[in-house]
């Protein structure tokens, strides 16, 4: 499945989700992750998050089960590496 991972929290929370969510996903552009995960590993990322989260942040996913209908479209230059995503 693809996943896109989307956040808001303060600094220091930033900096722990990145850590966790590079372990899986490729990093897009500041507080966005995104790439192809197992059913497994999206349990474990869901773990995570709810686990390494504060309070006061907010976390959204977006879970697509067939890659195959999702069209990628960019504009500017991308701050993160996305070598491996289609």
């Amino acid at each position: 499945m693809f996943l896109l991972v989307v956040y808001d929290t303060e600094r220091k929370n930033c900096i722990k989700l990145h850590k966790a969510l590079k372990c899986y996903l490729n990093w897009n552009q500041n507080s966005v992750f995104e790439g192809t995960v197992t059913a497994a590993q999206y349990e474990k990322i869901v773990a995570i998050l709810e686990s390494r989260r504060v309070a006061e942040s907010h976390i959204t996913l977006y879970r697509v089960d067939s890659e195959s209908i999702v069209k990628r479209v960019e504009i500017g230059e991308s701050k993160g590496n996305t070598s491996n995503i289609l």
